[in-house]
């Protein structure tokens, strides 16, 4: 296990994530926002409060479930968090969600890689060539967490990849493809965990991932469907507009229904 880095006398725990957060800003900040058209006060400001907000849910979500902090089931919640970060910057939905989505991937990829030294989301006891000594199981287990976080900075490079290809306007599409594709993978990849089944040999983190596949898909199809439906668009411009942020939304949608009454 790595030991707490300190600087100036500060104690920095979990030194991974703070790289992680690192990564995070120099993407969203140095490159990416650019390609949204956010400026550096907004980007920096939505990479910022997407952090505490994800965490906070990782945290909350660990008090109502036992299995300790996981980012499996914050997953699930997320869009419910960036949408008041949406709120509070006065920012489109669609359009900050694709810019944050590669955060989330960066963050959890970046981060898992530590769990190596960390100790934690350790896999089966295994005594290949890839088997790694974990201190506090004092055994040899197998390296799920670099499988892990090398699929998960792939899924943000195809995130990445799909959003270029579409002149980085892909309608919400981005976090709908990490649901679907984190779903899938991390619900295989908890077969070489250690995690005790709570029911039909399946994990409490496998529920979670299976719901987070089909919430992907639901919301790809439901996207998909919307961009081929010129006259549902038509008929209500207000809610699929993605000129506008969410409070004007909000201020047009509720003064068009009070102008009705």
């Amino acid at each position: 296990m790595l030991p707490d880095y300190k600087i100036l006398g500060i104690t920095l725990y979990y030194w991974g994530y703070i790289l992680a957060f690192a990564a995070d800003f120099l993407f969203n900040l140095l490159w990416y926002r650019k390609k949204f058209g956010f400026k550096m006060l907004k980007a920096f400001l939505a990479t910022t409060l997407v952090i505490p907000f994800g965490y906070g849910l990782i945290i909350l979500l660990s008090l109502v479930h036992k299995g300790g902090i996981n980012w499996v089931r914050a997953v699930l919640f997320i869009p419910a968090a960036v949408y008041l970060i949406c709120l509070l910057l006065r920012t489109n939905y669609a359009k900050t969600f694709d810019f944050l989505t590669p955060t989330a991937c960066i963050n959890h990829g970046v981060s898992h890689i530590f769990c190596i030294f960390q100790g934690c989301c350790y896999g089966y006891p295994y005594a290949g060539k890839i088997a790694i000594w974990n201190q506090e199981q004092q055994a040899m287990l197998f390296p799920i967490q670099l499988v892990e976080a090398a699929s998960i900075l792939l899924i943000c490079a195809f995130i990445v990849l799909y959003a270029k290809k579409h002149n980085y306007n892909t309608h919400g599409m981005a976090y709908a493809q990490h649901l679907l594709l984190f779903g899938a993978t991390r619900f295989i990849y908890e077969f070489f965990r250690d995690d005790t089944p709570v029911r039909w040999q399946l994990s409490q983190f496998q529920y979670y991932c299976i719901a987070e596949f089909a919430l992907g898909l639901i919301v790809l199809l439901v996207i998909h469907f919307t961009l081929k439906n010129k006259a549902l668009t038509e008929k209500h411009p207000l809610l699929f507009r993605e000129d506008i942020d969410e409070v004007t939304r909000l201020k047009l949608l509720f003064g068009k229904k009070s102008a009705e009454k």
